[in-house]
C-alpha cells in the first residue's frame, strides 16, 4: 500500500478562471496561478504536510485556503481589482502570508488549535495597500503572532489572539505568546486587538484620518503602545494583570485617550499634542505611575491611582486646560 503523495499544479491564463483543488492526506502540496479576468480559487488540504500557494493576478481576485493538521502553511497573492481572501489553519505549525494590493480588498485569517493540549506555532503577515481594506485575524492557542499593514483608503483591522490549555509550556491554561502589530497610514483608520493569556505585546500605529484605536490585553506581561498622528484619533487601552505598561501618543486633531490598567507593574505614559486633548487615566493596585502631557487647545486630564507606589505628573501648556488627579492606598 502506496502513501499519498498529494501534490497539485494548476496554472490558467484569461477569461473565466477558477479553481478547486481538493486534497486529502499526507504530503499535501497545491500551487494555483491564474492571471486575468474572473479569478476565483479555492483550495482544502487536509492531513500532514499541508502547503499551498495562490498567485492571481487581474479582476474578480477571490480566494479561499482551508488546511487542517501538521505543518501548514499559506501564500495567497492578489493584486488588482475585487481583492478578498480567507485561510484558515488548524493544528501545528501555522503560517500564513497575504498580500492584496488594489482594489475592493479584504482579508480573514483564522489560525488555531484550541484543543486541550493546544499546539499551533501561529504566525501570519497581512499586507493589503490601496482601497477598500479590511482584515480580520484570529488566532487562538499557543504561539500567536501577527502582523497587519493597510495602506491606503477604508482601512481598518481587527486581530484577536488568545492563548489556553497550551500543555506546552507544561500546565493548563498557560497562554500564548501573543504579540500583534498593526500600522494604518490613511483615511479611515480603525483598529481593534484583544490578546489574552501569556506573553502579550501590542502595537498599533495609523496615520491620518479617522483614527481610533481599541487594545484590550488580560493577563501576565502586558505591554502596549498606540501612535496616532492626525484627525480624529482616539484611543482606548486596557490592561488587566501582571507586566503592565502603555504609551499612547496622539499628536492633532479630535485627540482623546483612556488608559485603565489594574494589578502589579502599572505604568503608563499619554502625550498629547494639538486640539480636542482629553485623557483619562485610571490604575488599580501596585507599583501605579502615570505621566499625562498635553500641549494645546481644549485640555483635560483626570487621572485615578488606586493602591500601593502611586506617582503621577500631569503637564498641560494652552486653552482650557483641566486637571485631577486622585491618589489613595
Amino acid at each position: 500500500m502506496f502513501a499519498q503523495m498529494n501534490d497539485s499544479y494548476v496554472l490558467q491564463v484569461g477569461q473565466g478562471n477558477d479553481s478547486d483543488v481538493d486534497q486529502d492526506g499526507l504530503t499535501n502540496d497545491s500551487d494555483v496561478f491564474q492571471f486575468g479576468q474572473g479569478n476565483e480559487s479555492d483550495v482544502e488540504q487536509d492531513g500532514t504536510s499541508n502547503a499551498s500557494v495562490v498567485l492571481q493576478i487581474g479582476r474578480g481576485n477571490d480566494s479561499d485556503v482551508e488546511q487542517d493538521g501538521t505543518t501548514n502553511t499559506s501564500t495567497v497573492t492578489q493584486l488588482g481589482r475585487n481583492n478578498e481572501s480567507d485561510v484558515e489553519q488548524d493544528g501545528l505549525s501555522n503560517n500564513s502570508d497575504v498580500l492584496q494590493i488594489g482594489r475592493g480588498n479584504s482579508s480573514d485569517v483564522d489560525q488555531n488549535d484550541n484543543g486541550w493540549a493546544a499546539l499551533g506555532l501561529h504566525n501570519s503577515l497581512v499586507v493589503q495597500v490601496g482601497r477598500n481594506n479590511d482584515s480580520e485575524v484570529d488566532q487562538d492557542g499557543t504561539a500567536n503572532n501577527s502582523t497587519v499593514l493597510q495602506v491606503g483608503r477604508g482601512n481598518e483591522s481587527d486581530v484577536d489572539q488568545n492563548g489556553y490549555g497550551n500543555s506546552f509550556f507544561g500546565y493548563m491554561n498557560a497562554g500564548g505568546l501573543n504579540q500583534s502589530l498593526v500600522v494604518q497610514v490613511g483615511r479611515n483608520n480603525d483598529s481593534d486587538v484583544e490578546q489574552d493569556g501569556l506573553a502579550n505585546v501590542s502595537v498599533v500605529g495609523q496615520l491620518g484620518r479617522g483614527n481610533e484605536s481599541d487594545v484590550d490585553q488580560d493577563g501576565d506581561t502586558n505591554v502596549s503602545l498606540v501612535a496616532q498622528i492626525g484627525r480624529g484619533n482616539e484611543s482606548n487601552v486596557e490592561q488587566d494583570g501582571s507586566g503592565n505598561g502603555s504609551a499612547v501618543f496622539q499628536l492633532g486633531r479630535n485627540n482623546d485617550s483612556d488608559t485603565r490598567q489594574m494589578g502589579e507593574d502599572n505604568g503608563s505614559l499619554v502625550m498629547q499634542l494639538g486640539r480636542g486633548n482629553e485623557s483619562d487615566v485610571r490604575q488599580d493596585g501596585t507599583t501605579n505611575s502615570s505621566f499625562v502631557f498635553q500641549l494645546g487647545r481644549n485640555n483635560d486630564s483626570f487621572v485615578t491611582q488606586n493602591g500601593l507606589s502611586h506617582d503621577s505628573d500631569v503637564v498641560q501648556l494652552g486653552l482650557g486646560n483641566n486637571s485631577n488627579v486622585t491618589q489613595n492606598n
